[in-house]
């Protein structure tokens, strides 16, 4: 690694102000990357040379351990110039690409966060990829290395963290990763002990329901030793339809009849428990023997939901109607329920060593699944329906009347199970065997194996008992060949040039042998201006999931029918098809990444997006006509037309494509506080305490002041359509076409901003949805939908009560926090095409929570 180099400023001779600045005014990072600065222009005036000097010089005399931290010395080159040199941060990333964001201790106190997945989301604008490949988290780093999993680390207090680099797609490729994957690189702290304990309670402002959770967490970090433990709990209550006014029932049932509405869910009554640990040590004296870890989490959910009543129209003879609920808890008819239970275990280990030039990594991951599923079917209600109609019985007699008359069979409870097992290995190892005039070559050799297996039944398809087993040897290698360098003089008139390739071959036991390969550019075109362009080919087969999921039919779910127009309830049939084939995909990606030259932090991204794929499995889409048109053997209707049920597994569409641009900023400064002088630098920093406290908390490293910051992205959609089969139809998804019960808008917002000052914080996040549509064809009663544009804001308002009452002792390491999520209670408004909304499209189904308030109590021991 190369040591970069800058002059100390003359305003700030403790140079501390100068490195920040190197830091975020260069984005390819010669302080990032290793590389040789240079100076612009050579110092004329000895008294300057003298001054700078003698600054270096009481620089290092007077903060000597900050010195050996970046590794300063005082040079004179032949241009008769002052440069002070500066190692790389111990864990950073060494890649030619810029990162798309940097945060520093200030800034990721500024958040308020309460644990590194809280932090995650919060910065999702930043590590998410606008690949249309289903994005999912990013891939994770710990000091530059691969860890085990996010898990290992999910819980730690961000306190813990010294910096985050986040790093574009073309990274992960360097750690063994898919390409289509952002790459978030933890830097931890040397040293910190915490214990941390938190209390949430939340409710929406409608009432109805609410939520509490419990987490503990123990964390030590001592070198390259790190503990932690942590629990978590969390508990929902229920809310019905009853309690939000509205019902899925478009009958009114008979006076004195039971409501429907109060006995069905929109949220679920739900429970669960997590536990999690992890350990990681060096081996051997001095760490010679590698580092290596372990971590396992196990975990508990239970959750009841309410289906509903059995009901029957009953008319009779004489034409007398009337819709009725058949609700009699002594008879046994009750409610038809939904309870699930799921528990889960995890095991994975990592070991990092180094061989020679080379550093090897070894991961493997083991977890295990079950769950049971149980649900109240319907009631068969046609022997009551028929004497009815005979005059046996009177269609207005009491609900217990008709019970009792033993005309209504008992119904049936189904129970589904299934059992998961999942086991990862990969082993990564990392050189750069050669060198090239523009610099060495990095090279990665992966291989590893996964094994999958499903097991499930339902005891409605006792006969179809599905077990699935899948084996996965994969391998693969990339290559980072660099082309032209600034650093090496090798054809620096162009900038800084590399190229990008990788190849891998998966074999897997139930689909034979998948291939996948990616070539890509990144031209460093100035200091601060990177430009991107990457090519991604891929053959994915389908998950065991969509092929061997159970087979579970739900009944009396609501569902839009586009053909009448109408909401109607139905009998959903789910599970996995083992017809799926394996999809072909080809992607390309160009991108802009440029160091604006403004504020503490200033970055713009452009990146545009092209995605064709082929073959592709998919969840079965929403019921327009076109879908049931393409797929006439998935639903079935009655003599009159009525639907009646849709087989929803997964299917196979010919072709889709989507071309995309997403741009944004991402800027950040500081705020001067109260104890700064007016018109001065911030003088130097304060030591870390032994908590190794954030900013903004005693012992950190700011006791006054604090920082803003704003991430804005602005994604179009310039084509989203997909081929059904080979014979059609085209679905233009921005063009009234839909492959679920929401359309897709061509344009979204998302934002995160806030400001944090002398420990009080303010942060706010929201996303935008432009308009969007689903036409229906006009004949039978079809109409179209109308899905408005609508926004929602999320904000959290927290105080560091450390730092506001400094004299109480239990205050100590205490934050306060409230959070409003969807501020202004938001929510979607969709309209057909005479201005009515659709039962099924009620806000208050879209949303059942709405505006929902969170209070939180978080304590460091």
């Amino acid at each position: 690694m190369g040591s970069p180099s800058t002059r100390f400023n003359r305003s700030d001779p403790l140079g501390e102000a100068s490195m920040q600045r190197l830091r975020h005014s260069d984005t390819h990072g010669d302080l990032y990357r290793g590389r040789q600065a240079t100076s612009s222009a050579a110092m004329k005036n000895t008294i300057l040379k003298n001054a700078c000097a003698a600054a270096a010089m009481t620089f290092a005399l007077a903060f000597p351990a900050h010195a050996q931290d970046m590794a300063g010395d005082t040079i004179v080159d032949p241009a008769d110039e002052i440069v002070v040199t500066a190692a790389r941060i111990r864990g950073q990333v060494d890649a030619p690409q810029a990162p798309v964001a940097v945060f520093d201790e200030e800034e990721i106190a500024s958040f308020g966060a309460t644990s590194l997945a809280d932090l995650v989301e919060q910065i999702a604008p930043q590590t998410g990829s606008a690949r249309g490949r289903g994005g999912g988290q990013p891939a994770f780093l710990v000091n530059g290395r691969r860890i085990n999993g996010f898990r290992e680390m999910r819980n730690y207090p961000p306190e813990a963290i010294r910096r985050i680099e986040v790093l574009p797609e073309e990274v992960a490729l360097r750690f063994g990763f898919r390409p289509d994957q952002r790459v978030v690189n933890f830097i931890l702290k040397d040293n910190f002990k915490s214990l941390t304990a938190e209390i949430e309670y939340g409710f929406p402002s409608d009432g109805g329901y609410a939520t509490n959770e419990q987490e503990a967490s123990f964390l030590r970090i001592d070198g390259p030793e790190r503990l932690n433990i942590a629990v978590e709990i969390e508990d929902s209550s229920m809310l019905t339809e009853a309690e939000r006014g509205v019902s899925s029932i478009a009958s009114l049932p008979l006076a004195g009849d039971a409501d429907p509405a109060a006995y069905r869910s929109l949220v679920a009554d739900s429970r669960d428990l997590k536990l999690n640990g992890s350990w990681s040590r060096s081996l051997g004296a001095d760490g010679l023997g590698g580092d290596l870890s372990f971590s396992a989490t196990a975990t508990r959910s239970d959750s009841r939901n309410l289906r509903g009543l059995d009901a029957a129209t009953l008319t009779d003879a004489d034409g007398n109607s009337a819709y009725r609920t058949l609700y009699d808890a002594d008879a046994g008819f009750g409610p038809r329920i939904r309870d699930t239970k799921s528990e889960g275990f995890e095991l994975g280990t990592s070991y990092n060593r180094s061989i020679g030039d080379w550093q090897m990594t070894a991961t493997a991951n083991w977890a295990h699944d079950e769950s049971r599923t149980l649900t109240d079917a319907s009631a068969d209600t046609s022997a009551l329906r028929a004497a009815v109609a005979a005059g046996a019985l009177a269609y207005d007699a009491s609900a217990s009347d008709l019970l009792a008359s033993g005309l209504v069979d008992a119904r049936d409870t189904y129970r589904a199970t299934s059992n998961t097992e999942d086991f990862g290995s990969l082993v990564t190892v990392t050189g750069h065997p050669f060198e090239l005039p523009a610099g060495e070559v990095a090279v990665v050799l992966k291989a590893g194996f996964d094994w999958d297996n499903i097991d499930s039944n339902d005891t409605r398809n006792s006969d179809q008992r599905t077990q699935l087993t899948r084996g996965n040897a994969n391998g693969g290698f990339s290559l980072g060949v660099p082309i032209a360098s600034r650093r090496s003089g090798t054809l620096d008139a162009i900038g800084d040039l590399s190229l990008d390739l990788s190849g891998g071959v998966s074999h897997l036991s139930d689909f034979g042998t998948l291939l996948d390969g990616s070539a890509g550019l990144t031209w460093g075109v100035t200091r601060s201006i990177d430009l991107s362009a990457s090519f991604i080919y891929r053959e994915e087969a389908p998950t065991l999931n969509q092929l061997g999921a159970p087979q579970v039919v739900t009944t009396g779910s609501t569902v839009y029918d586009f053909a009448n127009g109408q909401t109607v309830l139905v009998d959903l049939l789910s599970g996995g098809n083992p017809n799926l084939v394996y999809e072909k995909q080809r992607d390309w990606k160009f991108g802009l990444n440029w160091d604006v030259p403004a504020l503490d932090r200033s970055r713009f991204i452009a990146e545009y997006y092209d995605e064709h794929s082929s073959d592709v499995s998919a969840s079965f889409p929403v019921l327009t006509q076109a879908i049931e048109a393409a797929f006439p053997d998935r639903v079935v209707r009655d003599a009159s037309g009525n639907l009646v049920s849709i087989d929803q597994r997964p299917v196979t569409f010919a072709s889709e494509n989507g071309r995309r641009v997403r741009y944004g900023l991402d800027i950040s400064d500081k705020i001067a506080g109260k104890d700064d002088a007016a018109g001065e630098a911030r003088g130097p920093r304060g030591p870390r305490g032994a908590g190794g406290g954030g900013f903004g908390m005693p012992g950190g490293r700011d006791q006054s002041g604090g920082r803003w910051n704003l991430a804005l992205y602005h994604t179009v959609r310039l084509q989203q359509d997909v081929l059904v089969s080979d014979d059609g139809p085209l679905l233009d998804l921005l063009d009234g076409d839909a492959l679920t019960g929401s359309a897709t808008p061509r344009h979204e917002i998302e934002m995160q901003g806030g400001l944090f000052y002398e420990g009080i914080g303010l942060r706010l996040s929201g996303n935008y949805f432009g308009s969007s549509k689903i036409e229906g064809s006009g004949s039978n009663g079809t109409t179209s939908l109308d899905f408005h544009p609508y926004a929602t804001v999320d904000a959290r308002l927290f105080v560091d009560l450390e730092r506001k009452f400094e004299d109480v002792a239990f205050l100590k390491g205490t934050r306060l926090s409230l959070r409003v999520d969807n501020l202004f209670d938001a929510q979607q408004r969709v309209t057909d095409q005479y201005g009515v909304v659709p039962i099924s499209y009620q806000p208050d189904f879209l949303d059942p929570k709405g505006r929902f308030f969170e209070i939180d109590f978080r304590k460091r021991f």
